[in-house]
């Protein structure tokens, strides 16, 4: 077995995650007359880690935050957004979405209250955002009132909260149906309530998983070394 000694470099930057190599040269000492060989061998190993590293970073955050069906759907949109080729031996996953909507995660009770119903809602939602941490009961402060769960018209069901004194021109629900007015007759802004803890769940895992990444796409380089001298030669 001829061994391989690269650096193999995993980096976050912004909401790209970049695997690549460097020490490309010693890839082709180690497969002597067939160093022809080498982008396809570390094309394949960069783009099996691309994989790994989408996987690790799920897995992570699923172990870090409680998410729920919308959430862990979130998750799954870290996407391989360039793959590794032979002339750019280079791998990019792309967080699509930096900030957290607190309805992807743990809220009790997970039920929309409105319209008539809005008697049926309790006093406060609470919610969790840490799998480590307690329910905290969404009280509001300031100029926010208590949160609440609404469907928007995308089918999402997010947790928002009223701007207190503000003043809204979208005065009709999806519906059509008149939106609940303060005590002046105005329909009041709406904000979405997002979990700061959790601004971009992927990038907030990315440190616990990076070296176990580049252990990785060192172990698979030698692999592809390996299968290319046992094949060919």
């Amino acid at each position: 077995m001829a061994t391989v000694n690269v650096s193999p470099r995993a980096s976050l930057e912004g909401r790209n995650i970049t695997i690549e190599i460097d020490g490309l040269d010693t890839v082709a000492r180690a497969l002597g007359d067939l160093q022809g060989r080498s982008p396809q061998a570390l094309k394949v190993a960069v783009n099996q880690t691309a994989r790994e590293a989408r996987k690790l970073m799920i897995a992570a955050a699923k172990a870090r935050y409680v998410v729920n069906a919308a959430g862990a759907r979130h998750l799954n949109d870290l996407k391989q957004k360039k793959k590794a080729s032979n002339t750019d031996l280079t791998a990019t996953l792309f967080i699509s979405k930096m900030r957290n909507d607190l309805g992807y995660f743990d809220v009790d009770p997970m039920e929309i209250h409105t319209g008539i119903n809005v008697h049926f809602s309790p006093e406060y939602y609470r919610a969790r955002v840490l799998a480590n941490s307690s329910m905290k009961d969404l009280t509001g402060e300031g100029a926010f009132s208590k949160g609440f769960l609404l469907k928007f018209k995308s089918g999402h069901i997010g947790m928002v909260q009223r701007v207190i004194g503000s003043r809204s021109k979208n005065t009709e629900t999806a519906r059509g149906r008149p939106r609940w007015t303060n005590e002046r007759g105005d329909v009041e802004k709406l904000q979405t309530m997002g979990a700061p803890s959790a601004t971009a769940m992927h990038s907030q895992v990315w440190p616990d998983v990076r070296d176990d990444v580049e252990l990785y796409l060192m172990a698979r380089i030698q692999d592809r070394v390996d299968w290319i001298l046992a094949r060919y030669r």
